[in-house]
């Protein structure tokens, strides 16, 4: 037989070892309060993902941690998947826990619950089988054991049971020609639960050495440094008997073993009950999450969102032709469309509206309100001259830009005055201009005031002004 894993973090006095002793064979009680076969209570917190559950037995707490990834197949049977149990002490457990490779007590508990799970076909691994021969799921179950206070083997059996039952692996299809599977996210589908046939569950035994028969189940960590022996059995809600470790140095009778496995096959039963209720309150929370995810908050909260005759997943106006009642965002809808008429056309008096305008008033500031700090940090003396130079250089382009708009503007006004005065040239060309007209304009050259009163001098006269001014200029 196996010694019992000593503790040598822990150290009990001999008046503490005569005290518990003394209780159990006097009294029958533990220094709990409780009676020999009695267990301490059990809490379970599932997530926040799906195969995540820390159970705590007493003061005894463990975390179980289930992930499945596609792989190929081991082994000669390809159309069945893989399970795997790791166990682990954390060094936070007790000091006697240290950190890297498990230690003997840790490979003994994952041995006992690998024969409790993997053995007995607790999980059907072939529905684990995606494409026989080429891929199957490898599940994987982690064991942590955060707290160290007694009866590990039970609390860490609850544990995997707990997140094997709350784990949920990705839907994979299978194309039917080109044989490519496609792992859909749970957002596309639905993940899958996985199929458990049962849930073993392990309940420890302490037998003393100071009397035959003196037995107690769900042990302390100071009644493990008093008992002699240790039975671990495993056992499901259909009294199958899973797996069996013992361990110590005070010899058992089988009969008491016996008596051991009819006690452990009724708390077993009371263990599995409690689980299964905890699972679905899980569940229930679960699936409010998912409708909350998907139609928003109130739909979670509302109890008769999505019966028959509601029309919840129609319209708002096709809903309420079917008689259906109103769903929350309708009712915000005609709140929030009542508030619109009263703004329109009736004027409110009362302080809690004007007290409700100031505070979103506030909140829209405080919302609008950004540190320019953050937005728009301090400039470097170089990046302030390129700025500068920058805008020097857009000057004198600009300025540049309008010279040649002015000088594009003189051109056009010479080219409609060259345009005038063809027009009298042409006037001229068919009137015929005789010698005595030509005299007279040149006597009257660059005088002004005695401009002839005729078409043809003045159209001479303008076109030498002109032509004055076009030399001008050239110069």
């Amino acid at each position: 037989p196996q010694r019992v894993m000593p503790r040598d973090d822990l150290l009990i006095s001999l008046n503490e070892r005569e005290f518990i002793v003394k209780a159990l064979q006097e009294e029958e009680l533990r220094v709990d309060g409780r009676g020999p076969f009695d267990t301490r209570p059990v809490s379970y917190r599932f997530g926040p993902k799906d195969g995540m559950c820390e159970v705590q037995l007493g003061d005894t707490r463990v975390l179980a941690v289930v992930s499945a990834k596609l792989e190929p197949p081991s082994g000669a049977r390809g159309n069945e998947g893989t399970i795997t149990i790791n166990v682990e002490f954390s060094p936070m457990a007790s000091p006697n826990f240290e950190p890297g490779r498990p230690g003997e007590q840790a490979q003994e508990l994952a041995l006992v619950l690998e024969r409790a799970i993997r053995e007995t076909g607790a999980v059907d691994v072939e529905s684990l089988c995606v494409l026989a021969g080429r891929r199957v799921w490898h599940v994987r179950c982690d064991v942590h054991v955060l707290d160290a206070c007694g009866n590990i083997a039970g609390a860490a059996s609850l544990a995997a049971d707990a997140a094997l039952l709350s784990f949920r692996r990705p839907e994979a299809t299978v194309s039917p020609d080109t044989q490519l599977i496609t792992v859909h996210p749970a957002d596309v589908r639905e993940p899958v639960p996985l199929a458990l046939h049962h849930l073993p569950v392990a309940i420890t035994f302490g037998y003393f050495a100071e009397q035959d028969g003196l037995v107690i189940a769900d042990p302390t960590v100071n009644e493990e440094m008093v008992i002699g022996s240790e039975l671990v059995v495993v056992l499901n809600a259909h009294d199958e008997l899973c797996a069996v470790r013992f361990g110590g140095e005070v010899a058992v009778n089988p009969s008491e073993i016996s008596r051991c496995v009819r006690i452990a096959s009724r708390i077993s039963k009371d263990l599995t009950q409690d689980l299964k209720k905890a699972h679905s309150a899980w569940e229930v929370e679960r699936d409010k999450r998912r409708v909350r995810r998907h139609y928003g908050a109130e739909a979670a909260a509302n109890p008769d969102f999505g019966l028959p005759g509601r029309g919840d997943h129609l319209n708002p106006a096709q809903g309420r032709d079917q008689g259906g009642q109103q769903s929350p965002q309708e009712q915000e809808r005609g709140i929030d469309e009542e508030d619109e008429k009263e703004d329109d056309g009736g004027v409110s008096n009362s302080d809690e509206d004007h007290e409700d305008e100031e505070a979103g008033d506030d909140a829209i500031e405080d919302y609008n309100h950004i540190p320019l700090g953050v937005l728009a940090p301090c400039q470097s003396d170089d990046e302030e001259e390129e700025e500068e130079e920058d805008e020097r250089s857009s000057k004198k382009k600009n300025s540049r830009s309008e010279a040649l708009k002015k000088t594009k503007e003189k051109a056009a006004a010479d080219l409609e005055d060259d345009d005038i005065l063809g027009m009298f040239d042409a006037a001229a060309k068919k009137r015929g201009e005789d010698s005595g007209g030509a005299s007279e304009k040149k006597k009257n050259k660059g005088r002004w005031d005695n401009l002839p009163g005729d078409g043809d001098s003045l159209a001479a006269a303008i076109k030498a002004k002109v032509a004055k001014k076009q030399k001008k200029q050239k110069r």
